[in-house]
């Protein structure tokens, strides 16, 4: 059993720390990520996963989905799901609203947001679709191992980047919070 309500504490802090760090619209924020967890549902019943629970709240939305008879390339699908529907927000944004100051809010807040989620984190979208590729390749064991490596390599990569940001030029703290807690949730996974 799946649960894409496992990255919820991730969204938790990156919503709060984009809104701690300057953030005019929180509640639209919220709405970018419903819009991509509702892309995850879509396209998990589009694949045919039989959706055995969802939840919500305030910063809680967990569709748990059965994919132990969902092919790897499936599972990867629903995994891209969330990005597609943050991508298409955007652009109907783009599309059909007037320019404004919310407009380009949400255009910049569902391009980030599906951007950030492809990442090759396993906490995140773009880890999983990595996860899947490489199930479809090699071993479990193996595809496993390569993944951590991935995810681990990643991670310490967006806090080396963040880290030089934030000390060189003085940029917004919240790449670095979110790149320290990816490496803290990858060390308590591992």
């Amino acid at each position: 059993m799946s649960s894409l309500g496992e990255k919820l504490s991730f969204f938790a802090l990156l919503f709060t720390m984009m809104g701690i760090s300057s953030s005019p619209h929180p509640f639209l924020m919220i709405l970018c990520y419903l819009v991509h967890e509702i892309g995850h549902l879509f396209f998990a019943r589009l694949v045919g996963a039989k959706i055995r629970k969802i939840r919500g709240g305030v910063f809680k939305l967990a569709i748990g989905y059965d994919c132990a008879d969902l092919s790897y390339k499936k599972e990867a699908i629903v995994c891209l799901g969330g990005v597609i529907f943050n991508f298409l927000f955007a652009i109907l944004t783009m599309i059909f609203m007037k320019s404004t100051e919310i407009r380009q809010f949400l255009i910049v807040c569902n391009l980030s947001l599906g951007i950030m989620n492809l990442y090759p984190v396993s906490i995140l979208d773009g880890g999983r679709i990595v996860k899947n590729v490489l199930l479809a390749i090699f071993s479990q064991e193996k595809a496993e191992k390569i993944s951590r490596y991935v995810s681990f390599f990643s991670a310490f990569l967006l806090w080396l980047v963040a880290t030089y940001l934030q000390l060189i030029l003085s940029s917004n703290i919240s790449l670095f919070f979110i790149s320290v807690f990816l490496l803290i949730q990858l060390c308590f996974s591992i």
